[in-house]
């Protein structure tokens, strides 16, 4: 008896999942089409104000109206979005429409200021996925987004960082990096990098507004910066040089001075690289590890030399970096193997390692 009662109450929960799951679904498909609904309906709304433009006249008033209106939600603004997104990238309409919405995206900005993290990101978003800051160089709009970056939601800063990249204004990127340093309202260093990729203006001008400022930063963001640096510019070797062997300088940013010199190859920077390489000092490691894979950018026997005595290092990853330089730079590992000699067995299982996973990668290539 006990055993029938669990099978109909097993039965029974059963039947609510699949009831559940149904109405889900169903759920998802009504919201779906009325997504559909309303995206039809702004488009068309969009469309009016282009015949207009065409005709030769301005956005009617009262379509900013209507969309003060209506966009102060966050579900008309989505739909919204996507009709933006189905109009035609080059023409001379669209522009001007996206420019004469001008007070709409302004007086949106005043709203959704005040709203809670997840629509004020959204709203952040939106700004940054479309043309229009392109349109709207708005110091306005650009401060009130600043105050989104030192929200505590990690999407609103994000959203917004992005938003302002769209603006494409070095000056007040710079201004924003900052102020977020002094709120303790920063993000992570690939995140703020991968950000900064974004930047629609010119990205020399930023960094060179970045360096200008680069003391008044936290190391946090420092680092990040750095690797910004070394991924849209090579004219700052000589800055990084300095870095690099300043003792007085954060390790971390050492460090990625190291391996912005390993990514543009500058001379001067040779001869520390091969010291830092060969040192002894086995509490900084790093050092000696991330020198041995900028040295893949840099030739001549006694960077070979160097390399080869590397993998003798007693730490894994100098080892590791070593063998894999030394490879770029064309020794095969019979050349290696002879070069390390019979004495060393770590760094003979290094070079089988680095030939394993060799083979390993051209197998996968083939299949």
């Amino acid at each position: 008896m006990g055993t029938e009662i669990l099978l109909y109450f097993y039965g029974l929960v059963c039947l609510s999942m699949l009831a559940f799951n149904i109405v889900y679904s169903l759920y998802l498909r009504l919201g779906d089409r009325k997504l559909d609904q309303r995206v039809s309906f702004f488009s068309r709304a969009v469309s009016d104000q282009l015949q207009h433009i065409r005709a030769g006249q301005p956005v009617e008033t009262r379509h900013l109206a209507f969309l003060n209106r209506r966009l102060s939600r966050v579900s008309n603004l989505l739909a919204y979005d996507r009709a933006l997104e189905a109009l035609p990238r080059q023409d001379a309409a669209v522009e001007s429409y996206l420019h004469q919405i001008e007070p709409t995206i302004l007086y949106l900005a005043t709203k959704y200021r005040r709203r809670e993290n997840t629509q004020a990101a959204f709203f952040c978003y939106f700004l940054a996925q479309n043309r229009i800051l392109r349109q709207m160089p708005i110091d306005e709009i650009q401060r009130i987004l600043v105050t989104f970056t030192s929200r505590d939601s990690l999407y609103c800063r994000v959203n917004a960082l992005k938003a302002l990249c769209a603006f494409g204004s070095a000056e007040t990127i710079v201004d924003t990096l900052l102020y977020c340093d002094r709120q303790s309202s920063f993000l992570h260093a690939k995140v703020l990098v991968e950000t900064l990729l974004s930047f629609t203006g010119n990205h020399a001008a930023l960094i060179q507004l970045l360096w200008e400022r680069f003391d008044r930063f936290s190391n946090g963001t420092k680092r990040a910066l750095l690797d910004y640096i070394r991924f849209n510019s090579g004219a700052y070797c000589e800055q990084m040089l300095g870095l690099m062997l300043d003792p007085k300088t954060d390790k971390e940013l050492r460090l990625a001075a190291i391996r912005y010199l390993g990514r543009y190859y500058y001379l001067p920077a040779k001869q520390p690289l091969l010291e830092f390489v060969s040192s002894p000092d086995e509490l900084n490691w790093e050092y000696a590890a991330i020198s041995a894979t900028a040295l893949s950018n840099y030739t001549g026997e006694d960077v070979d030399a160097a390399l080869v005595r590397a993998i003798h290092s007693s730490n894994w990853y100098v080892r590791y970096n070593a063998a894999i330089s030394l490879e770029s730079h064309g020794m095969t590992y019979e050349e290696m193997l002879a070069a390390v000699g019979p004495g060393d067995r770590y760094a003979r299982e290094m070079l089988a390692y680095r030939l394993e996973s060799r083979r390993q990668q051209e197998e996968t290539l083939l299949v």
